[in-house]
């Protein structure tokens, strides 16, 4: 009996040693995606609603990126047929319901792309992103998933979430997820989550539960450049944005400009804490997007041209590692500082979902011009001269 117990204690303790930490593998799974060059996902999603007015929404959310930079999202259900593409460039969604598109500048994943269209999404996401979302992460067990015939070992992943406010009246709690990750790629194969919307005072809460499986996935597989192409339906129309419901752009002008700290690619520490009293620039690009790569001559001129009058010009580069990054500057003339935001808040926390994004701060801290796009080197002289930069 005592031999017995003690090979079965054995057995338990080893299984445990060899289980991976419960939330680093969260958070492994979470940017799995973002370490391959490319990839096509095909996943079901159901979300319900259980309350006065229930709901039930079934959809097949059909993504393919290749990064950096080119995305599609297509995604079709009882509300019609939406579809978000990037080719690197420019970004455009459409919306069969409204027979509608907009065009606007491109973002580089699929999260600063949803950021981009659907606004309501930001603060949630940033809450999530800002810190750990999860009271409680544990590794429950050991499953199979299958996934076009094949049977995938998986690790089970249980936690329990944090408060999480979708907006100022509206906020999910008591939420329970369960991930099935793939013990291989690390890839989330199966998702679902469980919470209490409480949405106002006046309103009764309703139980909310979400369930998302890949269909089929294949990772670094070549993309055919035609995925990322928009031609927009004959009777689709072209609008700024859509009324009431996805705006293009953030914009911050009139703000308190968020504090950072972020480091050069020569290792100096820039704040803006020790920069008040200067007008500062930021200038948010990336080596991928093409409108960043034409600007790029027209920030260099401003910076000769006013840094002897007060100006700072800071190049925030998106999310890129630091090798990339000076292999590109290599080659270019710029010589005003480029500060690396992979990391970081700094991205989230001035909401550049797409690239170039320029602010101007101003000596007291406030945000005085904000721009999405290219082009807009004109319109900010005339800033810089309304300020006294002359």
């Amino acid at each position: 009996m005592t031999l017995r117990f003690a090979i079965s204690f054995f057995c338990v303790s080893a299984m445990a040693q060899d289980l991976p930490d419960a939330r680093a593998l969260l958070k492994e799974t979470s940017t799995i995606l973002l370490q391959h060059k490319s990839y096509q996902l095909d996943q079901q999603a159901i979300f319900e609603t259980q309350g006065s007015t229930p709901v039930r929404l079934d959809m097949l959310l059909k993504m393919a990126v290749s990064n950096p930079g080119k995305l599609r999202i297509e995604s079709g259900g009882p509300l019609g047929k939406s579809l978000i593409v990037s080719d690197g460039e420019h970004s455009w969604m459409y919306l069969s319901a409204l027979k509608q598109y907009t065009k606007t500048h491109a973002a580089s994943t699929p999260e600063s792309m949803v950021k981009m269209m659907l606004p309501g999404m930001t603060d949630p996401l940033d809450q999530i992103n800002s810190k750990d979302p999860f009271l409680d992460v544990t590794i429950s067990g050991e499953e199979t998933v299958e996934v076009e015939g094949e049977k995938i070992p998986c690790y089970v992943v249980e936690a329990k979430l944090d408060m999480v406010k979708l907006t100022q009246s509206m906020q999910l709690s008591g939420g329970v997820e369960k991930l099935w990750i793939d013990k291989k790629t690390r890839l989330t194969l199966k998702q679902t989550m469980s919470a209490t919307l409480k949405a106002g005072a006046l309103s009764d809460p309703a139980e909310v539960n979400q369930a998302v499986s890949v269909v089929s996935w294949k990772l670094d597989n070549e993309v055919p450049d035609e995925t990322f192409h928009f031609t927009p339906p004959e009777d689709a129309q072209l609008v700024a944005e859509f009324r009431g419901l996805v705006k293009a752009n953030s914009d911050l002008t009139g703000q308190s400009a968020p504090d950072f700290k972020l480091t050069s690619l020569d290792g100096k520490e820039f704040s803006l804490q020790n920069l008040r009293g200067k007008f500062v620039l930021l200038n948010f690009w990336a080596t991928w997007c093409a409108p960043c790569r034409s600007d790029l001559p027209a920030m260099e001129k401003l910076h000769q041209e006013f840094r002897k009058r007060g100006l700072v010009v800071l190049g925030i580069n998106a999310g890129e590692d630091q090798k990339m990054v000076s292999n590109f500057l290599h080659k270019s003339a710029m010589t005003y500082p480029v500060l690396l935001a992979s990391g970081t808040t700094m991205i989230e926390s001035y909401k550049a979902k797409a690239f170039p994004t320029l602010v101007l701060i101003d000596a007291a801290g406030k945000i005085v011009f904000y721009h999405v796009g290219a082009g807009a080197d004109k319109a900010l002289r005339e800033s810089l001269v309304k300020l006294g930069l002359e």
